[in-house]
């Protein structure tokens, strides 16, 4: 493969996963030295955010957002929107709102619901649990 077809191949693989290809170029990024490693990360793949609350690693090998699974329930625009209109049909009895927050609302529900189950008035999970598993 020449140095064009290869360029034109990243082009598309960033257009269909812009997700994927970012962790693939933090991780050749990380790997080269070029960022410090981050003392609290034990799967390789955190980044530091401004607010501790958020530095939690998912303490996983491989990283939880490497898995399918992840990708799928909480990346994917279509799976997303269509648990976005199921959502708000259900709760609300109205149509759904399409903003890019209800979105990532819609994915932090996506991710509570596939690590702990249906969550509801009887059974919470702390905000701790969720982001360690971020």
């Amino acid at each position: 493969m020449n140095e064009d077809q290869m360029r034109e191949l990243l082009s598309r693989a960033v257009h269909v996963e812009p997700q994927l290809m970012r962790c693939l170029i933090e991780g050749l990024i990380r790997d080269n030295g070029s960022s410090s490693e981050i003392a609290w990360c034990s799967c390789g793949r955190c980044i530091s955010f401004d607010d501790p609350r958020m530095n939690i690693c998912c303490r996983q090998s491989p990283c939880i957002t490497t898995k399918a699974e992840f990708r799928n329930l909480c990346l994917r625009h279509d799976v997303l929107e269509v648990a976005n209109i199921l959502n708000w049909s259900h709760q609300f009895n109205q149509a759904p709102s399409f903003a890019p927050s209800t979105f990532r609302n819609q994915a932090y529900r996506n991710f509570v619901q596939w690590q702990h189950g249906p969550m509801g008035a009887g059974r919470k999970c702390p905000y701790q649990l969720v982001c360690a598993e971020l």
